[in-house]
């Protein structure tokens, strides 16, 4: 099936030279492969364009395409045979150009002279990181999470090494010239492209920018300036936290690096189920159980309370199995105040389910004052 070339460049079938050139030139920015090394479709949709582009811009080609749906023999895909560059202010002499060049003449500034890379790249290289943060789990109990906590963790982290003090030399070693980018901190590819042959420069691999490696590694760090320790830190949990909340200590994450600040601690809280309350938000449930009499009678009785003791309950006659009663003010905190909810009581009248011979006496006896008044109302 043939290529549609219109479709390709995006640009309708009267556009005129001038629309598709620029059409073309926001593509380039766009795709070209140099510019988006991690897309590995840059290139195949790159040399798309440049075909159509190198046939709707000659009118000749373009004529031929639009009146059979293709034309003759064309340069190689993805190269730059038949395209004239000097008009898009590249200069016209040679097949060598950098990538630098190009870019300013499309308007984007370039990416700076080698020297300007070198020194910006062992800058880079020797600037001042923050630490990775750490996240470590935590399950605590429904009253520290309500009414707040203090808890040790022990957490491995990263810390910069006694030995070398975090440069990965051995001590009194020094350094020397990097091998592989003789000190320069970069180092530089020739590539080709649709404009010809470019450089392109890349941090060096083996000193990571700076120019420079250890005559010898430190012994203790092998060299990464970092060691792993062991260590226990007190962690405040705030009143009011709950089962996904992040609890925030900052500064005892893992080491920076070339004297950066550290990272921080995440503690992760997760809420164990309790035996007696049970938690929605900032209210707390709990069940309290009286007998029949007392749902009919009324009654008082003793709440317990979950930072301890209790709260007394009235319980007013003819109360309903399922009724509940607020205690203001004796729930959860709500985190980062000072104010609590609620404390909501939810009545359960237990039924007997093995009477004894004079309960089950007294049961009939009010059973049958509790038929007359119903025939008493027929």
């Amino acid at each position: 099936m043939a290529k549609d070339y219109y479709e390709i460049l995006g640009v309708p079938r009267d556009a005129s030279p001038d629309e598709i050139k620029k059409r073309y030139r926001e593509l380039v920015m766009k795709y070209h492969p140099d510019l988006h090394k991690n897309d590995p479709e840059a290139a195949k949709r790159m040399a798309e364009i440049n075909e159509a582009y190198e046939v709707l811009s000659n009118p000749e080609k373009r004529a031929q395409y639009d009146r059979f749906g293709s034309v003759g023999a064309q340069g190689a895909p993805g190269g730059s045979a038949g395209f004239d560059f000097s008009d898009f202010g590249f200069g016209g002499g040679g097949d060598f150009f950098d990538l630098d060049e190009i870019l300013r003449n499309f308007g984007f500034g370039g990416f700076g002279g080698a020297r300007r890379a070198t020194y910006e790249s062992r800058e880079e290289a020797n600037r001042p990181t923050r630490g990775e943060d750490i996240e470590v789990p935590l399950t605590v109990t429904l009253k520290e999470a309500v009414l707040g906590t203090k808890k040790d963790i022990t957490i491995t982290r990263k810390e910069v090494c006694p030995t070398c003090k975090g440069t990965g030399v051995e001590p009194g070693a020094g350094y020397m010239t990097c091998p592989t980018c003789k000190g320069s901190g970069v180092i530089r590819k020739v590539q080709r492209s649709i404009f010809g042959e470019f450089v392109v420069q890349s941090t060096c691999p083996t000193c990571h920018g700076t120019g420079r490696v250890p005559k010898a590694k430190c012994h203790t760090c092998g060299g990464t300036g970092i060691v792993t320790e062991t260590k226990t830190v007190e962690v405040k949990i705030p009143a009011g936290v709950d089962t996904g909340t992040r609890v925030r200590v900052k500064g005892q994450g893992n080491a920076g690096l070339h004297g950066g600040p550290r990272g921080d601690l995440y503690v992760r809280i997760k809420v164990a189920e309790d035996p007696v309350f049970r938690r929605e938000g900032d209210k707390l449930y709990y069940t309290a159980h009286i007998t029949f009499p007392d749902a009919v009678l009324g009654t008082t009785v003793q709440i317990p309370l979950i930072e301890g003791g209790y709260e007394t309950l009235r319980i007013p006659p003819g109360t309903q199995n399922g009724m509940e009663f607020r205690i203001p003010g004796r729930g959860a905190y709500i985190i980062g105040s000072r104010r609590r909810g609620d404390l909501i009581v939810k009545i359960q009248v237990d039924i007997p389910t093995n009477p004894s011979q004079e309960e089950v006496l007294l049961i009939e006896k009010l059973k049958e004052i509790y038929d007359s008044k119903k025939n008493n109302r027929m």
